[in-house]
């Protein structure tokens, strides 16, 4: 009977892309993206994730209940209509981003000093903290959204991804939104190439 080539122990059960053998379930998942260096578009790397996420995002879920709870218990109950904006552009932000909790709470940390009343020695935005910049400030700027408020929320916002990421894997808070907010799914191109023709038509 054939072995797994990882273990040698177990019967393998799933085609390997990045090996390119088959290999059992248990070391696709001990080894994957550690000592595997996976595609990623691996079926079973794709699927691990979506069940990561959604298990993230069950938690996530259920503490950010806890959050708003408390935010009303303390007459802080203003804060919720921008927190889950902050969330929400949040989620949108990570879909194109590689980033960790550590990134969301610099990117917080920074959006929130920018619209701090006392000046201080700026430090240069991350990736996230540049995007939420260019969509809080103009509003701050124009009227739209009050200065207080948002700062408020980018602080309160900051301190809960700190606590709810605390002794995890670094990303806690980040498969969390992915789990609440899932990536969008690419649309197929409207171009269409018959085989054995040359022409393209929409």
């Amino acid at each position: 009977m054939t072995k797994c080539p990882v273990c040698n122990e177990r019967s393998p059960s799933r085609l390997c892309p990045a090996l390119g053998k088959r290999i059992c379930s248990i070391c696709c998942g001990e080894h994957r993206r550690k000592s595997i260096a996976c595609p990623s578009n691996c079926e079973f790397l794709l699927a691990a994730e979506r069940m990561l996420w959604d298990r993230r995002g069950q938690e996530l879920s259920k503490e950010w209940e806890k959050l708003l709870v408390y935010l009303r218990e303390k007459g802080k109950g203003h804060l919720v209509p921008m927190l889950q904006v902050l969330r929400e552009s949040l989620a949108q932000g990570i879909h194109k981003l590689d980033v960790t909790d550590e990134d969301v709470i610099a990117a917080l940390d920074y959006c929130a000093q920018r619209l701090s009343p006392i000046e201080l020695l700026e430090r240069s935005p991350n990736i996230l903290g540049r995007a939420l910049e260019e969509t809080l400030v103009p509003l701050v700027q124009s009227g739209k959204l009050d200065r207080d408020l948002a700062r408020e929320a980018l602080e309160a916002l900051a301190g809960f991804v700190e606590y709810f990421s605390e002794g995890s894997d670094g990303k806690r808070f980040v498969h969390g939104l992915l789990g609440l907010y899932p990536p969008p799914k690419e649309r197929p191109s409207p171009i269409i190439r018959p085989e054995g023709s040359g022409i393209i038509r929409p």
